[in-house]
């Protein structure tokens, strides 16, 4: 069954029913297996225990790469993606975090009754995946409240998250990690998943948040001149985000206000987080991951057929290995979808 991340509520909820309120999130492969721990509690106290450290989950990616075909190792996502998953869902915060409110308390938040120019955000092609203006509580869309008033999306950016590495033979993947693999085909692989992505929260922005879309080549030096031509034709205020020093130190030489956003070098012991949190940990994890599994159940990131209404959308497919499990899990999935028609 196909369901939207929003919506993951109802196997949450039903993994707690059945005594499953700790569960392990594996990879489908023995050669990676554990990701990480839940255990479900209250809603803004369940806990996520890091079992599998960053330098392990590296040190198994090798292994697996050492075993098998290139593009085994390549479709499974580095250190840095996985912990960037983890991050994107809000349980993890960046490094920085303090000096980063400093930078938003200072240039943030302008009084423009007052005759302050407004504040616009503007970010680099690496941060784009990982959900990084509700991160930062830039902008929350439906009460207009943040610390900027909108948002300068450079299309450089987005050509550069543009690109679609298609999965077009199965059996290496299906040898390797089993039968779950056939649904690879012709969707997109490793970094391509990324890539698809930090589209979704490039459209997002520009679609429904207070954005303006200004042109630019790929390249750090393109993007940023797009940033610095829009900065002095409008005189607005862009704050600009990135992972990379080189690009925020090249922000400040054109006088733009840069602030690099610092990632976590390694997991916390654990975390506490909401389920809110843990539903979007859970769809972060499966597309990032393309294949994840809980107790009973096989979560899709991608799956044959997967089309572009489920990536807008945000579905992932469940597979329920229990089939009074799976009665359930649709019995509960219509009701929710049908309280949310009934309530639009």
């Amino acid at each position: 069954m196909r369901v939207k991340r929003k919506h993951l509520t109802v196997l949450l909820n039903r993994l707690y029913d059945r005594g499953d309120a700790e569960f392990v999130v594996e990879h489908p492969s023995s050669e990676i297996g554990e990701l990480l721990r839940i255990q479900l509690d209250a809603y803004d106290s369940c806990t996520v225990q890091f079992s599998t450290s960053l330098d392990e989950y590296t040190t198994r990616r090798q292994d697996v790469g050492r075993q098998y075909a290139e593009s085994i190792f390549t479709d499974l996502p580095d250190a840095s993606a996985f912990r960037n998953a983890v991050l994107a869902s809000g349980i993890l915060e960046p490094t920085n975090q303090a000096e980063i409110k400093t930078f938003l308390d200072r240039y943030g938040d302008p009084d423009l009754m007052a005759g302050h120019a407004p504040a616009f955000a503007g970010f680099d092609t690496n941060l784009m995946p990982w959900r990084i203006d509700r991160i930062l509580g830039l902008h929350d869309p439906d009460s207009g409240i943040g610390y900027v008033n909108g948002f300068v999306l450079a299309t450089g950016v987005r050509d550069e998250l543009d690109w679609d590495y298609k999965c077009h033979d199965t059996d290496p993947f299906v040898n390797a990690f089993g039968d779950a693999y056939e649904a690879y085909w012709n969707q997109p692989l490793g970094s391509a998943r990324i890539g698809r992505l930090g589209l979704l929260t490039y459209r997002r922005i520009r679609d429904i948040e207070q954005a303006v879309e200004v042109h630019s080549d790929e390249g750090d030096e393109a993007i940023i001149d797009a940033y610095d031509k829009y900065d002095r034709e409008y005189r607005n205020d862009i704050l600009l985000f990135s992972n990379d020093r080189n690009f925020v130190e090249r922000a400040r030489a054109h006088r733009l206000l840069g602030q690099r956003v610092d990632l976590p070098s390694e997991f916390p012991d654990e975390a506490t987080a909401s389920w809110r949190e843990i539903e979007i940990l859970l769809y972060m994890l499966a597309i990032v991951f393309g294949i994840i599994e809980v107790p009973s159940v096989t979560v899709y990131g991608v799956w044959r057929g997967k089309d572009e209404l489920d990536w807008q959308y945000e579905r992932v497919k469940l597979d329920a290995r229990s089939p009074t499990l799976a009665s359930k899990l649709e019995g509960d999935l219509s009701i929710v979808e049908s309280y949310e028609e009934l309530s639009q």
